[in-house]
């Protein structure tokens, strides 16, 4: 009887396990980006107006992410040589 739940028990693990690998997101896929096709990344050059830069950045996280790197500086404003 111990055996049969020792196995059991350990089937379980593994398949949690296996059911936890599989629903891990992967660097491959997409971030769901609703501002740009490409989705994988911005920079500077991709905006006209920084404006438009510094919403992209907040949304995608603001200075603690900073995702797309768009505030090189830190300092919370994004693409600065735009303004």
């Amino acid at each position: 009887m111990k055996y049969i739940i020792s196995i059991t028990i350990a089937v379980l693990i593994i398949i949690g396990f296996v059911l936890l690998i599989n629903d891990a997101p992967s660097d491959n896929q997409q971030r769901n980006d609703p501002y740009s096709e490409r989705n994988d990344e911005y920079d500077c050059s991709d905006f006209t107006y920084q404006d438009e830069a510094q919403e992209v950045f907040e949304e995608a996280g603001g200075p603690d992410e900073d995702y797309y790197n768009l505030d090189r500086n830190g300092d919370g404003v994004a693409c600065e040589s735009l303004l």
